[in-house]
C-alpha cells in the first residue's frame, strides 16, 4: 500500500523539478543570449545614476550657498548655471542620453529577441523541445522585461531628482520637453514601449538590420509627434498679462506657454501686443509707439505707460502629473499592441521554415 500513495507524490516533485529546471534553462538561455546587451546596459545605468547623482549634490551645494534660493544671474553661482557652462552642458548631454535610452533599449535588447533565432536558424531547435512556444516567448520577454523596468526604474528615479534640483537653482522648466520626458515614471514606461516594439519588428521582418532601421524611424517619428501634440493633451488655460509686469503670475512653477508670450518688433502682421481696448497692434505699429533701445529700460517704461498687455495660453505646471499619466498610458497602449504582435506571430509561425 505504501507505495502506492507514495508514487503520485514522487510524480508531483519530479513535475516540479521539471517544471522549474525549464525555467531555469530558459534563464541560462536569456543570460546567454543577451549577456553583453544586459551588461553594457548595466554599466550605461550605472554611469548615468552616478553621474546625475553627483550632479544633483553640486547643484544642491549651489542652493545652499545661494541661501535655499534661487541664485541671481550676476552671482558666481549664476555664472555656473548661465547657458554655455561647463555645468549647464553637462546636464544637458545626459539629459539627451536618458532620453534616448529606450532607443538603445529597443535596439540592442527588444530586436534580437526573434532576428536571433531567424537568422541563426535556431527556432525548429528551440521550440520543439518541451517548452512551447508560447511559454518560451513570456519567459523571455519576462526576464527581460523585469530586466529593463528595474534599470530604468533607477535611472529615472536619479533623472527625475536631477531635474527637481536644477528648478531650485536655475532658469529650468519641469514642463519643457525633454525634462518632461526625464522626470517621474515616463523613462520606465517608454522604456517599455520600445523594448516590446523592437521584439514585435523583429518577429515580422526577421532580420536585425531592417528591424533595428523600423525602430530608429518609429522612435524617432513618434518622439516629434508626443513632442508637438503634448502641450494640448489637455485645453490650455488662458490669461492676460501687462508686458512690463514684473510678477508673472501664473506663467511661474513650471508653467508651459501654449500659446502668445512672443512680441514681434517691426513686422507687417500681428505682434502679440495688444492695447487697453483689446486690439492687437501690429509689428511697426509697436516699434513707432515704443521703438528699441539698448537696455531696454526705455522701452519697458514705454510699455508700462500704454498699459499693452499679452493674451498667453498655458498650462500650469500643477497638470505636469495628470499629463505623465495620459503619456504614459499612451506608450503602455502601444505596449500592448506591440505584445498582441509578437504573440500572433509567434503563433503563426513555420517551425520548418526556422
Amino acid at each position: 500500500m505504501s507505495p502506492v500513495i507514495e508514487a503520485p507524490a514522487r510524480a508531483s516533485r519530479q513535475d516540479d523539478l521539471g517544471s522549474a529546471g525549464s525555467v531555469r534553462g530558459l534563464l541560462w538561455l536569456t543570460w546567454r543570449q543577451h549577456r553583453w546587451a544586459v551588461l553594457s546596459t548595466l554599466v550605461l545605468a550605472a554611469v548615468l545614476v552616478g553621474w546625475m547623482t553627483y550632479l544633483s549634490m553640486e547643484l544642491t551645494d549651489l542652493w545652499h550657498q545661494c541661501g535655499n534660493a534661487y541664485c541671481p544671474e550676476n552671482s558666481p553661482q549664476g555664472e555656473r548655471l548661465a547657458g554655455s557652462s561647463p555645468l549647464v552642458l553637462t546636464m544637458g548631454a545626459l539629459a539627451r542620453v536618458v532620453q534616448y535610452m529606450p532607443l538603445l533599449i529597443g535596439v540592442f535588447i527588444g530586436v534580437p529577441v526573434l532576428t536571433r533565432e531567424h537568422e541563426q536558424r535556431t527556432l525548429l531547435l528551440a521550440w520543439s523541445q518541451d517548452v512551447s512556444p508560447t511559454r518560451w516567448l513570456w519567459t523571455k520577454l519576462g526576464m527581460l522585461g523585469l530586466f529593463v523596468t528595474a534599470v530604468t526604474a533607477a535611472v529615472a528615479g536619479v533623472s527625475d531628482h536631477l531635474q527637481h534640483v536644477d528648478t531650485l537653482v536655475g532658469p529650468a522648466n519641469l514642463f519643457d520637453y525633454v525634462p518632461f520626458l526625464n522626470t517621474g515614471m515616463l523613462p520606465v514606461a517608454i522604456s517599455i514601449c520600445w523594448f516590446a516594439v523592437g521584439v514585435a519588428l523583429g518577429a515580422a521582418i526577421k532580420r536585425t538590420l531592417p528591424a533595428v532601421f523600423g525602430v530608429i524611424v518609429s522612435f524617432i517619428g513618434l518622439t516629434y509627434l508626443v513632442q508637438w501634440r503634448y502641450p494640448t493633451l489637455m485645453k490650455p488655460l488662458s490669461v492676460q498679462l501687462q508686458m512690463d509686469g514684473p510678477d508673472r503670475g501664473p506663467l511661474r512653477d513650471n508653467a508651459l506657454v501654449v500659446k502668445g508670450g512672443m512680441i514681434d518688433y517691426g513686422i507687417d502682421g500681428p505682434s502679440g501686443a495688444f492695447d487697453a481696448s483689446g486690439r492687437e497692434l501690429s509689428g511697426v505699429e509697436l516699434q513707432r509707439l515704443c521703438p528699441p533701445d539698448n537696455d531696454g529700460d526705455k522701452m519697458l517704461s514705454c510699455l508700462s505707460n500704454l498699459h499693452l498687455h499679452q493674451h498667453v495660453q498655458y498650462q500650469p505646471g500643477s497638470r505636469i502629473p495628470d499629463f505623465h499619466l495620459i503619456v504614459a498610458t499612451g506608450y503602455l497602449g502601444l505596449t500592448a499592441v506591440a505584445l498582441v504582435a509578437v504573440w500572433w506571430i509567434v503563433r503563426r509561425t513555420n517551425l520548418s521554415a526556422g
